[in-house]
């Protein structure tokens, strides 16, 4: 490690825990003490946290590493799941109680020093930055009460590197990337194609779909790939929408449907992929009283610990798999977990709402959204998944894609400008985490259409996934040129485009090749002369 910044590859200097029978202000030098029994083990490049049971539930561990950090002008820090709607993601100045999720990058001069916890962890960690140090943060709690743990928890891993000589900001950062997730799953083939949500917002159809389907294969006219179809939220039973809209299950098609697996084949057979979505936690169906998380809206949301929920949500991916869909999108888990989205600016110790204990205490929330996860691919068997409202960090490895944002707008250009493109700052995790989902350009009668096709330019030449929200025929002939041609840019799947001042700016417009000798700038503001301040997600 650069000796101008501070290691973290060493004994802390301070260590404060706390469990069910600790003062909540335990970081105070007169109630002070660390109830938790733990070690911080060193072995080559990395250390690993492990928590042992220590007689009272455990609920947060502090780890202090003094130095001198002064020199750091800059630090960017990563958000709990999705990036925008205030949780965006960014390059900022030192702010010592910022808490910087996962993993952060402190910048002196022209070198940056990146401090992280591996993907998969066992716990919520967050990071911090001062003048003074360097603090590693964990929330050990299973929701907001302390976790019984019955066996020793490696609660994470702990890496650290530095840029190199002349090394890129975003050179150096898809570097750590790759040091954070060791091993990767990614899309067996590139994944581009269209999603119905931002042109329909859940008014669709067997009808709608196949035309949507038609006009898919028109777009990607001499692609080698099949594109996706993906079927989003509109097509289960008893959805709803009403002001407090029911988006739910039990996962049975409604009315306007006839066979979900004679859909999926209809879709097959005009060329192109199926992919579905779904929420694995709210249901209407019937469930055993310990497998009920909370009541909401006319169902049940259902807890991540109980055997019902996870065999249920593995049966329900499998259903989806048996009736022939090649990707499998499921939602809302974060929210019905937590009880709302996360953001780093708002919570760090207390992760979940009040009104939530989970089941089973002897596991963190964080090993619980993990074992859900495994559950929905495990269901999912070969295909492809992708996690909307879910942690990525805790998602990569286990799922193939992963929505780094929250939603774009067929309404708005400005959202898909703030959630979008500033989603884009995790570009490094693309391909060394999962592949990235930035979500969809929405090509409809409310948004300009050269903007889209920019913002959809810019994923083919990233290497991200490439999905857009197509109203059907609504593209101009030069206008579905267009798109052909970025879709057999996403279909080639070859360019791998990074950003270019990755630590200037949270809105990235410049765009360099892999071997610097390409650049694609683009113009975000240009819809509205500039960012738009006054706006409603639908509006």
């Amino acid at each position: 490690m650069n000796t101008s910044f501070v290691s973290v590859l060493r004994a802390p200097d301070h260590v404060f825990g706390a469990t069910e029978s600790s003062p909540y202000r335990f970081e105070e030098e007169r109630s002070a003490s660390c109830d938790i029994k733990y070690e911080y083990k060193l072995s080559g490049d990395s250390a690993k946290v492990i928590v042992y049971p220590s007689g009272s539930p455990v609920k947060f561990l502090k780890l202090r590493f003094s130095g001198d950090m002064s020199s750091v002008e800059s630090v960017f820090g990563d958000q709990w799941e999705r990036g925008g709607k205030d949780a965006y993601l960014e390059w900022r100045s030192v702010m010592p109680h910022r808490a910087l999720p996962w993993f952060c990058y402190a910048r002196s001069g022209e070198r940056i020093a990146f401090y992280g916890v591996r993907v998969g962890a066992d716990c919520f960690a967050f990071w911090q930055i001062d003048p003074h140090g360097v603090t590693l943060f964990l929330n050990l709690c299973s929701a907001n009460f302390g976790t019984d743990l019955k066996e020793p928890l490696t609660a994470c891993e702990v890496v650290e590197a530095t840029s190199l000589e002349g090394e890129s900001a975003y050179s150096a950062a898809k570097r750590f990337s790759a040091m954070l997730c060791p091993s990767p799953r990614l899309p067996k083939e590139p994944v581009f194609g269209v999603n119905n949500w931002y042109w329909a917002y859940g008014n669709i159809s067997e009808e709608t779909i196949l035309r949507e389907t038609d006009y898919l294969m028109k777009m990607c006219k001499g692609t080698r790939h099949r594109p996706y179809m993906i079927i989003d939220d509109g097509w289960q039973k008893h959805r709803t929408f009403d002001a407090l809209p029911y988006i739910g299950g039990p996962w049975l098609p409604n009315d306007r449907f006839s066979d979900m697996a004679n859909v999926a084949e209809e879709i097959h057979s005009k060329g192109a992929k199926a992919g579905i979505w779904f929420r694995p936690l709210l249901t209407k169906e019937a469930v055993p009283i310990e497998a009920r998380l909370i009541d909401y809206r006319g169902g049940v949301i259902l807890d991540p610990t109980h055997p019902f929920t996870l065999e249920k949500a593995r049966s329900d991916a499998a259903t989806l798999r048996g009736w022939g869909f090649d990707l499998i999108k499921h939602d809302f888990t974060t929210m019905d977990i937590l009880g709302w989205q996360l953001s780093a600016d708002q919570q760090t110790a207390k992760m979940c709402a009040d009104d939530r204990r989970l089941f089973d205490n002897t596991v963190t929330t964080a090993t619980a959204i993990k074992r859900l996860y495994m559950a929905i691919q495990e269901g999912a068997g070969d295909a492809e998944v992708i996690g909307c409202n879910t942690v990525g960090h805790l998602a990569a490895g286990i799922h193939s894609i992963s929505r780094i944002g929250c939603d774009t707008s067929g309404k708005c250009f400005e959202w898909t400008r703030r959630d979008g493109v500033n989603s884009m700052m995790r570009l490094p995790l693309n391909d060394t985490f999962f592949r990235a989902d930035p979500d969809c350009a929405a090509f409809t009668e409310d948004v300009p259409a050269e903007a889209n096709l920019d913002f959809l330019e810019m994923c083919a030449l990233t290497g991200v996934t490439t999905l857009a929200s197509v109203t059907p025929d609504i593209l101009t002939e030069s206008q579905l040129a267009r798109i052909n041609s970025i879709f057999r840019l996403a279909d080639e799947n070859t360019h791998r485009y990074g950003i270019k001042h990755y630590e200037r700016c949270a809105n990235p417009e410049i765009f360099l090749s892999e071997d610097g000798r390409a650049e694609r700038a683009f113009d975000w503001e240009r819809p509205y002369h500039g960012a738009r301040s006054s706006l409603e997600w639908l509006f």
